[in-house]
């Protein structure tokens, strides 16, 4: 991973684990880079997990919202001040470890051991039963795109 671009790095996987009492994570070592690392964090918008990006992969998800002709001028305005807003930057020491800001772990209910799950080029960090849940309830819809695709 150390040779690929911020914007090219890849999360793939699972790992289960545990938030200190500092609210600091440890990235799995997989993910990390030797140097640290910046991110931005950002809840999803049901407040369901954390999503753990690079500066450059939220400046291209916020590129692809201002040039959808989809979305018309006022609910882009409106999507990227909320956007921006509800995000805050965040910076993995070099121990690999992330200090997530309390209030963000409250929002989404991030507490003891939680679920770091790979997602291209951003990954989340569940509430660990909220991830049983929902990885038991996406199994379904998996195994059909997998059968559909000719996985």
């Amino acid at each position: 991973m150390d040779t690929l671009p911020s914007s090219e790095i890849f999360y793939a996987g699972q790992f289960r684990h545990s938030i200190d009492d500092k609210n600091r994570i440890t990235i799995p070592a997989r993910w990390r880079r030797d140097k640290s690392q910046q991110f931005i964090l950002l809840p999803e918008a049901n407040h369901q997990f954390l999503l753990v990006m690079s500066p450059q992969e939220f400046a291209r998800m916020s590129a692809v919202a201002e040039s959808d002709p989809n979305v018309s001028a006022r609910d882009r305005r409106v999507f990227l001040r909320q956007l921006h807003s509800r995000s805050q930057h965040g910076a993995a020491d070099r121990q690999g470890r992330l200090v997530l800001p309390e209030e963000l772990c409250q929002k989404v209910g991030l507490k003891g051991e939680v679920a770091l799950v790979g997602g291209r080029g951003r990954f989340e960090i569940w509430n660990l039963q909220r991830w049983k849940r929902a990885h038991e309830e996406e199994t379904p819809t998996y195994q059909h795109v997998a059968n559909v695709i000719g996985l």
